[in-house]
């Protein structure tokens, strides 16, 4: 194959996949793009840092208590 040929097969994928073409109307729509979970900032990792750290320490203060309800 040429270098032409070469390049109108990527300038037509190219377009395939920017372009779907839907069978009930026929006509041309933009393809969806996949949903993208949204990413939380430092703060919002901070913040659950902090909640997995309490509730560790909730447990941990549990534990205790029921070791030494137990032993007593």
């Amino acid at each position: 194959m040429n270098s032409l040929a070469l390049r109108k097969i990527a300038i037509d994928r190219e377009l395939a996949a920017k372009y779907a073409v839907t069978p009930a109307v026929g006509r041309l729509m933009p393809a969806r793009r996949p949903a993208r979970l949204r990413r939380g900032g430092p703060v919002f990792w901070a913040a659950l840092t902090l909640l997995v750290l309490a509730a560790d320490f909730l447990l941990a203060l549990l534990a205790w208590l029921a070791v030494d309800l137990v032993m007593n």
